[in-house]
């Protein structure tokens, strides 16, 4: 078993967790923008995990700390491949 420990920090904003780019701003109950709209544009999310901003962030951090998130038969990290 692999254990991964990131820090956790509260933040206004929803980032990638290789590179740090923002991906949606945080509200108290929402993302602007939304998760599907986020997803539909290229965002990865991974449950109970977080966002990557493109498929290259979600590879580049399986390297980085040798593990592996769930692929598509066409290879891309995505678990609502069937709808969001």
């Amino acid at each position: 078993m692999k254990i991964v420990v990131t820090e956790y920090k509260q933040e206004d904003n929803c980032k990638c967790q290789f590179c740090d780019t923002i991906v949606a701003k945080l509200t108290e109950d929402a993302m602007i923008p939304s998760a599907e709209e986020c997803y539909k544009s290229g965002n990865v999310p991974v449950p109970n995990f977080g966002w990557f901003c493109s498929q290259d962030c979600a590879t580049k951090y399986e390297k980085k700390y040798d593990i592996k998130f769930a692929r598509t038969s066409d290879g891309k990290v995505d678990y609502y491949a069937d709808g969001f």
